[in-house]
């Protein structure tokens, strides 16, 4: 056993088999006392088999993954040994844990649960354990894994190891645990201004007439957009995967994106890792770079994923495209995929596992989305320096938010039950380290069709008022994760297609558009302050309210950034959404709409007709806000307005740059702090940081508990100043 400091707060054990024999315990302890103790660790042999040939030519099957090519089953041949390993840790008290990525059932606690982590359309295996107890512990191995909680322990038992190796991470409470986790990982890499403003999406946008004539009636009805997205099937007909677009359907990739472009919309396009016939798939069988008995390029080898940069390039990336959407890139699920009833977890374990383990190393299978990430955005960095990087992916690992990617939950079902467990997924993956995470607005799958999976409530879709309720209440969640993006299936997905202009439903999804771009400058702000410090903006009470035990198990509100507490409605109208309640954490609090205050401390009783939901805002909180823009293009100072909520001290940094580019990367940014300081009713503002110009006015309206406001108006140069105000 070799027991190595990484850093301060930081330990990592290494452990191999003969370490085990016998086992003695590893503590973990501080001032404080032991916080932690391996009790544990066996290494038990276990073959590894590998598909050898493909027997046939290859058959094309209809999957609900697309198309993908199936052969008779090859020689099975055993290549090698491995181990499967167990690990056992005990722990004093009964902490919240929680962490392990993005799953299926809404679990925030998983003190006395289990979880598989292994790839899967609606799984994200994150192997990270945090504790409300202020410690962390990230297995690093590749390999599926199964987690047991119990009382006061916890066990993992891994698929596949030669040896094992693991980092326990002791902070000032878990927001510090998971600010030293990202100096591990990778800080989050930026991503441009316009992936923090609206993108629409749908299964699917058919030719790029439809991409631009909905972008075009975006700007006619004056919604806010900044990048429409194309879905499979941009490719020829039988053609699966293959990254060559249809000439008939995508005559010019560059004349569609210089004008989308002219009307301030990126693209994002999906792109897969497997094909099924093509020119592509021509290239990886003749250089033999699929993975064994399938046609699913190998991710793992570093000529591999040259051959799939050049096709992306070949006719997108090169054409102008702003965003690869990474789909399916688990990659192997349809060995459960399929069929009319949902297997236990047992056997859904099994079936993927084995079936990748024939493919890829079992040691490394959990790793295949993040090789694949990573050697897109080596190359990106490379080919095209002017342009950030963005990844929209349906699995990655603990560094996919340095890589520039933004994981979703995959291809979920549109029911009330589902969006409320989507708002526990939504604060556990924060938990878990990653910063940048959306979901399907609406659900994928709206209706219902024999797979197990396809069990949406409403298969008259936007026609059903009650859908449209449903939508709603996800598209205001939506709007307040760090991504904010609407897409699935059987039914459209344009605001108008909820209503005429006047009806309540498509107002409603105006005014909450036009909200998350009024929040834009704050957002981008945050997702710096992310960046920076490596905590995700979207953060969970136990997170940002750390030392409140009372708040530490709530995983129905959260934090998105410093300054604003969400509480998504997750209940129909019928069944008393009109009515939320929200435990407020001490101090004052602001409804974001109204101006109300509120004492914290307490849990309220909010009105949530369908045009509101409960977004509250921290007294002593200072809010950049911008005014009637459509686009991050819009942005023609840094912020148009600045809200200042009295009530207690606070302060904030502000952040800007020119949304896209690596030139913030040496200095060309704008980054200065506001504090505002309750005794005086003074704002201060500090000397500005970085190259970027500061010559702007910002109007600043104080709000105060009893319902005052008072405007002041001033001019920052980038030199410090500071506002009186006579509340």
């Amino acid at each position: 056993m070799t027991r190595t400091v990484i850093s301060p707060g930081v330990i990592r054990i290494s452990l191999g088999p003969d370490d085990c024999r016998p086992f003695i315990p590893v503590p973990f302890s501080d001032e404080i006392g032991e916080y932690l103790l391996q009790t544990d660790c066996v290494f038990t042999p276990r073959p590894v088999y590998r598909l050898c040939g493909e027997n046939g030519s290859g058959e094309v099957k209809q999957t609900a993954n697309g198309e993908v090519v199936s052969f008779d089953a090859g020689k099975c041949l055993l290549i090698r040994e491995s181990s499967s390993v167990t690990l056992r840790f005990s722990f004093p008290g009964f902490p919240v844990l929680t962490g392990l990525g993005a799953h299926e059932d809404g679990i925030f606690d998983y003190a006395r649960k289990s979880e598989l982590l292994y790839g899967h359309n609606m799984k994200i295996p994150i192997p990270f354990l945090l504790s409300s107890d202020g410690w962390g512990i990230l297995i690093e191995a590749g390999c599926a894994m199964k987690y047991q909680g119990e009382d006061s322990a916890f066990t993992l038992e891994l698929d596949a190891a030669n040896t094992v190796s693991y980092l326990v991470i002791r902070g000032n409470g878990c927001a510090d645990v998971l600010r030293r986790l990202s100096l591990l990982t990778g800080k989050p890499a930026m991503l441009p201004k316009w992936v923090f403003g609206y993108i629409q999406s749908k299964e699917r946008y058919r030719s790029a007439e439809e991409l631009l004539a909905v972008s075009r009636e975006f700007r006619r009805r004056r919604l806010g957009l900044d990048c429409i997205v194309l879905d499979w099937m941009s490719w020829q007909d039988g053609c699966w995967g293959d990254k060559t677009p249809d000439p008939s359907r995508f005559p010019d990739i560059r004349a569609l994106t210089e004008e989308l472009h002219s009307l301030h919309v990126r693209l994002m396009v999906s792109v897969w890792p497997n094909t099924v016939k093509g020119r592509d798939c021509d290239e990886f069988a003749a250089a033999g770079l699929f993975l064994p008995g399938s046609r699913i390029y190998d991710a793992f080898s570093s000529e591999a994923r040259d051959l799939y940069w050049q096709q992306c390039r070949r006719y997108w990336m090169d054409g102008g495209a702003d965003a690869l959407w990474c789909d399916s890139c688990e990659p192997i699920t349809d060995p459960d995929w399929c069929g009319e009833e949902k297997r236990d977890p047992e056997t859904r374990y099994r079936l993927i596992t084995e079936a990748s383990a024939l493919r890829m190393n079992p040691e490394n299978m959990n790793c295949y989305a993040s090789r694949h990430l990573r050697g897109l955005r080596e190359r990106w960095l490379r080919d095209y320096p002017d342009k950030r990087p963005v990844f929209l992916s349906r699995s990655g690992g603990p560094d996919s938010g340095s890589l520039g990617a933004i994981l979703w939950s995959g291809d979920i079902s549109a029911r009330w039950d589902v969006l409320e467990k989507q708002v526990t997924e939504a604060v556990r993956v924060s938990c878990s380290g990653i910063p940048w995470w959306t979901l399907d607005i609406g659900g994928f799958f709206v209706g219902q069709k024999e797979p197990w999976f396809w069990r949406g409530d409403y298969p008259e879709g936007v026609a059903d008022p009650a859908y449209r309720e449903l939508y709603i209440r996800w598209f205001q969640f939506g709007a307040m994760l760090p991504v904010f993006r609407s897409h699935g299936t059987d039914t459209p997905r344009e605001p108008w297609a909820f209503g005429a202009e006047e009806s309540p439903e498509y107002t409603c999804l105006k005014e909450t558009i036009a909200l998350r771009y009024r929040l834009l400058p704050y957002l981008y702000s945050s997702a710096a302050q992310c960046c920076r410090d490596g905590l995700p903006m979207l953060r969970a009470m136990l997170t940002a309210f750390g030392k409140d035990a009372g708040l530490q198990s709530l995983s129905d509100q959260y934090m998105l950034g410093d300054a604003l507490l969400v509480k998504p409605v997750t209940r129909s109208l019928e069944h008393g959404g009109g009515k939320t309640a929200v435990t407020l954490p001490e101090g004052g609090w602001y409804d974001l709409f109204s101006e109300k205050y509120f004492t914290g401390g307490q849990t309220v009783s909010m009105e949530t007709p369908l045009n509101r939901f409960p977004v509250l805002v921290r007294a002593g909180s200072l809010l950049p806000l911008s005014s009637g823009i459509l686009s991050a293009d819009d942005l023609n100072a840094p912020l148009d307005e600045l809200l200042v909520f009295s009530g207690s001290d606070g302060a904030c940094v502000f952040y800007d740059d020119d949304g896209d580019g690596m030139e913030y990367l040496c200095g060309r940014f704008l980054r200065f702090s506001m504090r505002w300081e309750e005794k005086s009713a003074s704002l201060f503002f500090g000397n500005a940081e970085g190259t970027f110009p500061a010559d702007f006015d910002i109007p600043v309206r104080l709000i105060a508990p009893d319902g005052k406001t008072e405007t002041r108006g001033t001019h920052y140069t980038g030199e410090s100043l500071s506002v009186s105000f006579r509340c």
